[in-house]
């Protein structure tokens, strides 16, 4: 029996991903930064001064692109590592100056952008929503983060 494209919620997730990270790169190119980038910024503006393995760990990324997206952000003066001294094989994560100049700018591209994927709908469906998205991403990822979380994950 034949189903439908529009049945299968991978389907789905997949477009928005794409759509998601087609309207972050164009919202951020001339930043040069890429779609790719951006979540090790919001981690950062979240918790500063993290170290990589656990960048790669909280974001459900393996170490080797987590180098590389730390490596461009590096170079294009968005963050600098600094050996960890409890650990001189790890290095810690900062943001620069220049990073926090545009936090704004990354919030309120994120924002629009939730705003026109729930536009249509009411308070009490985003809300729901958000809960049960939540929710499935934190059964096949969860990354222990909210344990304790101020913000209740």
């Amino acid at each position: 029996m034949k189903r439908c494209p529009d049945e299968y919620i991978s389907r789905w997730f997949s477009i928005l991903h794409r759509l998601s990270l087609s309207h972050i790169y164009n919202g951020l190119k001339e930043l040069k930064i890429g779609s790719g980038q951006v979540m090790f910024l919001l981690e950062l503006y979240y918790q500063d001064g993290v170290n990589q393995e656990e960048l790669s760990r909280l974001l459900n990324i393996d170490g080797a692109n987590t180098a590389r997206a730390i490596k461009k952000l590096e170079q294009e003066g968005y963050v600098r590592r600094e050996q960890d001294p409890n650990d001189k094989r790890a290095y810690l994560i900062y943001l620069t100056e220049k990073a926090a100049a545009m936090k704004p700018q990354i919030f309120e591209l994120i924002r629009s952008w939730e705003e026109t994927l729930l536009e249509n709908l009411s308070r009490e469906e985003r809300i729901v929503f958000s809960s049960l998205l939540k929710r499935i991403g934190h059964t096949v990822a969860d990354n222990l983060r909210c344990q304790g979380c101020e913000f209740h994950c």
